[in-house]
């Protein structure tokens, strides 16, 4: 979900903020740096409701700043271009052009473009999940504008702030931020950005359960906002407000404002809103019992959301290669200068060089002197030369790193967007191509049921890919969380064999499952069900029917080890080799003997999991007869540990 955060100009020109109608008006008798400026106000002015408008005013701003070498004017201008590009969730430009203003800005020494600019940039790294560099970016931005009495960025900075913390569950931080902003809001006399505070007190209050409260803060932030026709706010909290009445039973002020709010997404583009609107209408029709409009509107909410999501995951991943870029190009900026600074080093020595030379010509007893110095500043500077060949070596090798790191990254994307779109499109077009014939009516209901398998075949094989593909994700994602606990793994074995059970009578494969009554271990239960889902999965997989699938633990020092054996396809040294080494890859998914499809992240994802919480995988197998895979868990944690891991990312910036 996109963060609405308001920009507005520093407290002087806030003052000097005319109508949009009339500086429409004056604008064609502007010229120069007043046309510069007012086309800057009409696109800050009309960037939160008429975005294409803004656009264009501020492009029209930045040509005329540029051909008339107005830094101070083409900085706020691409201020104004960076943040529409935002709101339309083009990040990489939104990046680009936010980093261009924000140099021009310090280049003139504009603190408050520059602080407005921090929260813009602090924006793109929530688009990242990196909420702590967010949060760092944004009070930076509030010490700036408060050094420079800023008071609409100070407000801006702490509404940011609070909306951050929110979003990290840090209930009581964001309450500070959001009534601190409030009250400075108030003391100004100006209640310009309070709709934004209410809406995350609102937030925070609906999370808690406080749905009396969270109704009253946001009504009124509904209000401020339709006052100062803020439409991204408005949208925004049509269905906050609605899932509020809805819990509180009422249930046609829920479908009034919900139908509101589903008004103003379709006309302005606000997909992400108009999706949320979609889904709580779809829960008031489940209340009222009318299940057909419940479920249409749970459909478009479907459609709106897996849409929403993939141009997401798209555009973060083009906003984390602009920046792992822009990481590039530093680099190579910071090499070109040292071997220019080489270069002028060795075109001073020549100088000197010559110079000695001129005064060896008038005087033997000088060239002598002169000769002597000359060696040694020749041995200074040689070695002086060898340390920056070696630095310049060095720094090579980092961007042939950093070069093959980028290489692996796109080609981890273009494997992520071909399981999507090869394993997942196919199973789902089928169920769709036979719900289309049962809405026709041109299916049987018992041509139906000769087809149920073969779609509770291919929607196992949808979820089974979805879940492996979400897991992955959220390994690779900032703020993913280990919870280590003890527990019974013979609990979390049995379970899955239960899932698994059509499986296993559909090729008539026997579990020998020897493990012990009680297997204590010490790890994440989640992370550790999905590594046996995968396992287990893998070993119906590849048998052949009427086989066999032994199942055994032991004890070994403080760990448990827990294997499989299999007497299926088996796998070739190669293959095991490729899955258990230290890269993160994913692999070309091999077909099972019913030839059941594969995303190949399976056997990736248990590795990762099972590193993640102490322990190992080995993998025994010879092709044609079969594979024993093996893994250890800790049996109990080590003195002191603590029960929750944080595993952080680093981001580019």
């Amino acid at each position: 979900m996109l963060i609405l955060l308001f920009c507005v100009p520093n407290l002087l020109e806030a003052q000097q903020i005319l109508n949009v109608d009339s500086l429409k008006s004056i604008l064609p008798n502007k010229e120069g740096k007043e046309r510069i400026f007012t086309l800057n106000l009409l696109a800050t002015n009309l960037r939160e409701s008429e975005q294409q408008q803004a656009l264009d005013f501020a492009k029209e701003a930045e040509a005329l700043a540029i051909s008339l070498n107005d830094t101070a004017g083409e900085s706020l201008a691409k201020e104004n271009i960076g943040w529409v590009y935002y709101r339309k969730g083009r990040y990489e430009e939104a990046f680009q052009y936010s980093k261009e203003a924000y140099d021009l800005a310090v280049e003139v020494n504009d603190m408050n473009v520059a602080a407005r600019l921090m929260n813009s940039m602090g924006a793109l790294f929530y688009e990242q999940r990196n909420y702590d560099q967010a949060i760092e970016q944004f009070q930076t931005a509030y010490e700036i504008s408060k050094e420079n009495d800023d008071l609409f960025t100070e407000i801006r900075s702490l509404n940011n702030i609070a909306f951050i913390y929110s979003q990290k569950q840090v209930y009581d931080s964001a309450l500070y931020y959001a009534k601190l902003s409030k009250k400075q809001n108030e003391d100004a006399g100006s209640p310009y950005l309070s709709s934004f505070s209410n809406r995350v007190i609102g937030d925070v209050f609906f999370a808690r359960g406080n749905y009396d409260s969270a109704q009253m803060v946001f009504e009124e932030s509904l209000e401020t906002a339709q006052k100062q026709n803020a439409l991204t706010t408005e949208a925004s909290i049509t269905h906050r407000l609605g899932g509020t009445y809805l819990k509180l039973n009422k249930l046609k002020e829920a479908k009034e404002i919900l139908t509101k709010g589903i008004q103003i997404s379709k006309e302005n583009g606000f997909l992400d809103e108009l999706a949320q609107n979609h889904k709580y209408l779809s829960d008031y029709y489940v209340q009222i019992g009318d299940i057909k409009n419940a479920f249409d509107q749970q459909s478009i909410y479907l459609v709106l959301n897996d849409s929403l999501v993939n141009s997401g995951n798209r555009d973060r991943l083009a906003l984390m290669q602009g920046m792992f870029q822009e990481s590039l190009d530093q680099t190579e900026l910071k090499l070109l200068k040292e071997q220019n600074e080489s270069q002028a080093q060795r075109l001073a020595l020549t100088r000197r060089n010559n110079w000695i030379i001129a005064i060896a010509i008038i005087s033997i007893v000088s060239l002598a002197i002169w000769l002597l110095i000359l060696n040694r500043n020749i041995k200074k500077y040689n070695k002086f030369l060898v340390e920056q060949k070696e630095k310049i070596k060095d720094q090579n090798k980092d961007l042939e790193t950093k070069s093959f790191e980028l290489a692996s990254i796109n080609e981890t994307k273009n494997k992520l967007f071909s399981i999507l779109g090869h394993d997942l499109k196919g199973p789902v077009a089928q169920v769709k191509s036979v719900l289309d014939l049962i809405a026709q009516g041109a299916l049987s209901k018992e041509e139906f049921e000769e087809l149920l398998d073969s779609l509770k075949t291919d929607i196992d094989t949808v979820h089974f890919t979805l879940n492996n593909t979400l897991k992955w994700s959220m390994s690779q994602m900032e703020g993913f969380k280990i919870k280590k606990s003890p527990f019974n793994f013979r609990e979390v074995v049995d379970a899955n064999l239960v899932l698994i059970e059509p499986s296993l009578k559909e090729k008539k494969i026997q579990v020998d499952n020897r493990m012990d009554d009680s297997v204590p271990v010490f790890a994440d239960s989640d992370l550790m069900d999905v590594v046996v889902r995968n396992i287990l999965n893998n070993a119906v997989k590849f048998s052949k029917k009427n086989e066999s699938i032994e199942i055994t633990n032991s004890c070994e020092k403080d760990m448990i080890k827990w294997c499989v054996q299999d007497h299926g396809l088996g796998m070739t040294d190669a293959q095991i080799e490729t899955v258990l080494s230290k890269d993160y890859t994913i692999t070309q998914s091999q077909k099972g003997t019913n030839q059941e499809k594969g995303s190949g992240l399976g056997l990736q994802l248990c590795k990762e999991f099972i590193r993640m919480n102490g322990g190992d995988i080995t993998i025994q197998s010879e092709k044609k007869k079969g594979t024993k895979v093996c893994v250890t868990i800790p049996i109990k944690g080590s003195q002191g540990q603590s029960q929750v891991i944080h595993r952080k990312e680093v981001f580019q910036s």
